[in-house]
């Protein structure tokens, strides 16, 4: 009973924050989502823990208590104001987005896409990763998204209405494989996050400087089906304003034997957004937890 009141009260709360997100001008309700989040931060001591124990486990004492507390604070913030430009986005068109938008290198995934075998999109949980879809959507790109469904059914249908609103096409990851590879076979693009630890099928390898479980599922599928493995992110920049950066797609064997090391060229890929804005990614996730549970004791 308690558990079906707790689903329901989250359910209630992410109206309200969809609903706020549509009604405050972008300016107000960044600044107030931001806040929420500086807010979690100082009222959720277990997932405050758990960041400052990944950055403690990254950076050691190359940074300062005050410093990696400084970037842990930064990252709870800044993952409020994404959640207010995804809480938003029946609201976004396609003109309003290309003028927040820049993108750098989209030449390496047009190019990948004209090769007709489809484009693996390798990213991770930093910057916008919900918007950077949406713009490629709204933009005529035929995007694929790969989500887990959440145990919430309430919040997974919201989650999945907002991202359908800006036209991505959403697969499920456990049930829609073979949705995945033939949309892959129609030249099409599929987009993944691959810097989490998760119960998929997974490998160690060097992530961030230590080592971490990784999922494969994503390379041999492109080894499969022969699409291009393409990083790219959505970074935010000074002014409110967002960064789309694609980079060369990333080489891989695609033999059993050499999996470890494409998923580590994959996984050092998406390394570079972070290292670029470590307060955009989402540290207060358990990126460590199958190797050196012991740090989040």
């Amino acid at each position: 009973m308690f558990r079906k009141l707790r689903r329901f009260l989250a359910y209630l709360f992410v109206k309200v924050l969809i609903w706020l997100a549509g009604v405050l001008p972008r300016d107000i309700g960044g600044a107030w989502f931001g806040g929420l989040g500086a807010l979690a931060y100082s009222v959720l001591p277990g997932s405050r823990g758990v960041a400052l124990a990944n950055l403690r486990l990254v950076y050691g004492e190359s940074h300062s208590d005050e410093e990696r507390a400084r970037i842990a604070r930064a990252a709870f913030s800044n993952l409020g104001r994404i959640c207010y430009d995804f809480a938003r986005m029946r609201k976004h068109t396609r003109e309003g987005l290309n003028k927040m938008v820049t993108i750098k290198g989209r030449h390496h995934l047009d190019q990948a896409l004209a090769r007709g075998k489809g484009v693996v999109g390798i990213t991770g949980h930093v910057g916008n990763w919900e918007l950077m879809a949406a713009y490629y959507s709204l933009n005529g790109y035929p995007l694929n998204v790969l989500a887990t469904r959440m145990r919430n059914a309430r919040v997974n249908r919201e989650l999945i209405g907002l991202r359908k609103s800006a036209g991505l096409k959403v697969l499920e990851r456990s049930t829609e494989l073979m949705g995945a590879v033939r949309a892959l076979r129609r030249g099409e693009m599929l987009g993944v996050l691959i810097d989490l630890d998760t119960s998929v099928e997974s490998v160690t390898v060097d992530f961030l400087g230590r080592p971490a479980k990784t999922a494969v599922g994503y390379v041999k599928l492109a080894a499969a089906t022969g699409a291009s493995l393409v990083p790219m992110a959505m970074l935010m920049t000074e002014g409110g304003g967002y960064e789309i950066q694609v980079h060369e797609p990333v080489s891989i064997s695609g033999n059993r034997d050499s999996l470890d090391a494409d998923v580590e060229r994959c996984s050092k890929a998406v390394e570079s957004f972070i290292r670029q804005k470590p307060t955009q990614w989402i540290w207060m996730h358990k990126r460590w937890k199958s190797v050196c549970s012991e740090i989040y004791a």
